[in-house]
């Protein structure tokens, strides 16, 4: 145990922080900056896990608001029953398709992951015997380059699918 201490005592030295903030391409009036912020914490560990201990929760929220705005589940329940369909079915073990619809087997993805929105609607086609579906969901108006990068890729590679958009960040003319 005393090794231990003693090797984080040398690895939280404000010195040696100093030297690999060097190593890590700082310039050495900045890392002396930095290194004199860190020592101010290091000669005072009650203010040091005060302040731990609000980063970490300040990042927490952060993280949690950098969910999306609704679960894709709400979508698709939107979707579906408009279009008239069955939510969450299963055609084999294994496989469970978003929306079923009488001519459809429609995968949901939020836009940045357009490209899994592929495979997987190709997957429920090939399951179910009907015309593959992706309802890309765009939640920022800059989402729609991703619509255009789907729309590029099924047209450049010949495949038979259908995409409708859905969102608060459906532009003009990229609802269909």
């Amino acid at each position: 145990m005393p090794k231990l201490l003693e090797g984080l005592r040398h690895l939280f030295n404000p010195l040696h922080v100093a030297c690999r903030l060097q190593d890590w391409g700082l310039s050495r009036a900045t890392a002396r900056r930095a290194c004199a912020v860190w020592e101010w914490f290091y000669r005072r560990p009650r203010v040091a896990l005060v302040a731990l201990a609000t980063a970490l929760v300040l990042f927490c929220c952060q993280a949690a608001r950098a969910g999306h705005a609704r679960p894709e589940k709400h979508y698709q329940a939107l979707w579906c029953a408009e279009a008239g369909g069955a939510l969450e079915t299963t055609p084999r073990p294994g496989l469970r398709v978003d929306c079923e619809t009488a001519d459809h087997a429609v995968e949901f993805d939020f836009a940045a992951k357009w490209a899994e929105a592929v495979g997987q609607s190709l997957a429920y086609a090939g399951a179910t015997g009907k015309r593959a579906g992706i309802v890309l969901i765009l939640e920022r108006p800059g989402d729609s380059r991703f619509l255009d990068k789907l729309r590029f890729a099924i047209a450049s590679g010949g495949l038979d699918i259908d995409v409708w958009a859905m969102g608060a960040g459906v532009e003009v003319g990229h609802g269909r």
